[in-house]
């Protein structure tokens, strides 16, 4: 399968499994309350379902979006020649004769359920869990995959950085995908024997509905601060969106882990009130668990919660006290499984951590640099208070910010690079369709003029000359690709990835 997005062509490996040939009519009683009306043959045979236009075959179902960035209606006579079967659309057509229309409430809610039903609904074979908030689900999901291999489980993975479906991986093209993807992932995990399955759960998704009807039997929130407000408009929207995992997706009984430390995720325990809910954090008391960082260097840090089932205490080779927090999450997520503790501290202690967050490339001149993810104010700024705290003489920061995004976080970020990095190179990050110079400007509103800084747009350029800085002891972050390996300028995606550059200068 090629989607195109954002002018940007990514291939998807799409699992077909044994697709059988069902009746219209088993689409259209999933699809039930949200039918408007039907006209056509409900009996027809009908061999796939997709909303992509350019994979419709004869005897296909095509469910037309009017979406954020293209609209499936301007592809309906290229759908119809292909032979196209039938036609989902909020809109009410006029389709030729043979072809049955059902026209919807909602095409994003039709897209999902014609997913399910054409992949035999698997994720009624999985136990999900969801893991939703600004930062921090990526470290969290691989942290619970390592959770559960280590108690002995084959378990799938769909996240930012690829998808896992015990026993194949691919590159993620984004964090949630397309239902028809999504279930054709669930659909390969259970054939390979998962019994669960981890999710990376985004705004994005929950609002397009793209999880359809599958429940989840654990959830955790881990953050919220300001990102997608392009899409979202305000942080209110924002939260809500989040919501609905919790007030929607959860089954009956099922868990839901909370940052007590965070605002939004205060109130989200207020409005999830007679649930079963556990919270974490180190601030505050009115949690069930206490966090508390007992040491942390360069090589790890040890940590442990206590609550009224008593301490537990752990050592895992990860940086970062925000790490911390993504492995309380873990951990209680994973205890209320039934996971044993001593399974949960040995996968943490053993852990490899995650592609891009806070890799580390060491120098011969004992300096250190690190690769990481961030790429909002709020990760930049967890990071880079982490490694201020850390034993060093300069702290060197290369970011940038990416384009046709969230405008509002650039003057913020470059405020908190300001405030902690003694050097700042602003570059490009993914600038996309917009012009990277605009992009720079942006950030140096937020940069004092008094602040250390230069503007290097080439990033190649930006590493070699941060990496030309480093003296003993000094610590570079290049802030904002993280496990990325390529770049989007101008639409064409191009190879390029923090990590080797380092490794190459280092040579």
């Amino acid at each position: 399968m090629v989607k195109k997005i954002l002018g940007l062509v990514y291939k998807i490996t799409t699992y077909q499994g044994d697709i059988p040939l069902l009746p219209l009519k088993q689409y259209i009683d999933h699809l039930q309350p949200g039918i408007i009306s039907v006209a056509g043959n409900e009996n027809m045979p009908i061999v796939g379902a997709t909303n992509d236009s350019r994979r419709v075959k004869p005897g296909w179902l095509f469910v037309a979006v009017s979406g954020a960035v293209d609209d499936g209606h301007r592809y309906l006579e290229q759908v119809l020649a292909a032979g196209a079967a039938a036609v989902v659309s909020e809109r009410e057509l006029k389709l030729p004769a043979g072809v049955a229309g059902i026209q919807v409430v909602d095409a994003y809610t039709a897209v999902a359920g014609a997913a399910e039903v054409m992949y035999g609904f698997p994720a009624r074979q999985l136990e999900l869990i969801g893991i939703t908030g600004t930062n921090g689900k990526t470290t969290t999901a691989f942290l619970l995959r390592d959770i559960f291999k280590q108690n002995g489980e084959k378990v799938g993975m769909v996240g930012t950085v690829g998808y896992d479906c015990g026993g194949s991986w691919e590159t993620a093209a984004r964090t949630t995908p397309d239902p028809f993807i999504l279930q054709s992932l669930f659909a390969r995990m259970v054939k390979n024997g998962c019994r669960r399955a981890i999710l990376e759960v985004s705004s994005h998704a929950l609002i397009q509905n793209r999880l359809g009807e599958s429940h989840f039997c654990g959830a955790i929130f881990t953050n919220l601060s300001g990102d997608h407000l392009d899409y979202h408009k305000n942080m209110e929207n924002y939260y809500i969106a989040k919501r609905i995992l919790f007030k929607q997706l959860l089954l009956p009984d099922a868990i839901a882990v909370i940052n007590g430390d965070d605002h939004y995720g205060q109130r989200l325990v207020r409005e999830l009130a007679g649930c079963r809910v556990v919270t974490w954090g180190k601030r505050y008391r009115n949690v069930n668990y206490q966090l508390r960082i007992i040491k942390e260097d360069l090589a790890g840090q040890t940590a442990q919660l206590t609550g009224n089932d008593g301490t537990c205490r752990w050592q895992a080779p990860l940086v970062g006290r925000y790490n911390a927090d993504n492995m309380a999450a873990a951990f209680l997520l994973a205890l209320g499984l039934g996971v044993a503790r001593d399974k949960i501290v040995a996968a943490l202690l053993a852990t490899a951590g995650v592609p891009g967050r806070l890799q580390a490339v060491s120098f011969p001149n004992n300096s250190l640099a690190l690769v990481d993810y961030a790429h909002t104010d709020d990760a930049l700024l967890k990071v880079l208070q982490t490694l201020k705290e850390l034993p060093h003489k300069r702290l060197i920061v290369v970011f940038g910010c990416g384009g046709d995004r969230d405008r509002q976080k650039r003057p913020r970020m470059g405020k908190i690079a300001a405030d902690y990095a003694d050097f700042i190179i602003i570059t490009n990050d993914n600038p996309r369709n917009e012009e990277p110079e605009v992009i720079a400007a942006d950030i140096l509103v937020g940069v004092p003029a008094a602040a250390a800084h230069e503007i290097i747009l080439d990033r190649r350029q930006a590493i070699a000359a941060a990496v030309k800085m480093l003296q003993a002891d000094d610590i570079l972050l290049l802030a904002g690709k993280g496990h990325e390996d390529y770049q989007e300028i101008a639409g064409k995606r191009e190879y390029f990835d923090d990590r080797v550059e380092l490794l190459r200068l280092r040579g």
